[in-house]
């Protein structure tokens, strides 16, 4: 029996599956100014971290706050911009040159009190057309090359706030 235990135990150091890493001595301790070093070390690099945690926290919450305030009107002005849409086609339609030139003002100072919270409409006339800006509602065949792939005609106006398109252009692009 004796025999078998010294195979095994040569075999156990032949291994490398039985190789155990070797521990330090319990007997030996290690300097408490390292000790003191490598925990102010471990400390300093956490407080570094979290710092930097509510840095960016901070930063992201006044991004966030910021766009908040900037597209807060949002909903209010889509909600006025159908009121835009029927000036747009009633003005053209009123014979009466003192009522038109009434309800023109009156648009006028509508469209200026939008423009002055950010809203600025879309251009889309002959420009080329963008699918990020506009929405095709029709194709129309064209003689001109020039003018494929350009907007032919706008069916609704696009509107932009604040360099944020909040709606888009119905148009009718050339081919």
């Amino acid at each position: 029996m004796k025999k078998n235990d010294k195979t095994t135990d040569i075999n156990q150091d032949k291994n490398p599956l039985y190789d155990t890493p070797k521990s330090p001595k319990t007997s030996e301790k290690t300097d408490p100014v390292v000790q003191l070093a490598t925990q102010l070390e471990e400390e300093r690099d956490k407080y570094l971290r979290l710092y930097s945690e509510f840095d960016n926290f901070r930063k992201r919450a006044q991004k966030e706050r910021s766009e908040l305030i900037l597209f807060a009107s949002e909903s209010v002005i889509l909600s006025l911009l159908p009121i835009l849409d029927d000036f747009d086609r009633a003005l053209p339609a009123i014979l009466d040159e003192t009522a038109k030139s009434g309800i023109e003002l009156i648009y006028s100072k509508l469209k200026s009190a939008l423009e002055n919270k950010g809203l600025k409409t879309m251009e889309t006339k002959g420009v080329s057309f963008d699918a990020d800006l506009h929405e095709a509602v029709a194709q129309m065949p064209v003689n001109d090359e020039k003018e494929k792939g350009t907007i032919i005609e706008e069916i609704q106006r696009g509107y932009y706030l604040n360099d944020k398109v909040i709606r888009h252009a119905k148009v009718i692009v050339g081919t």
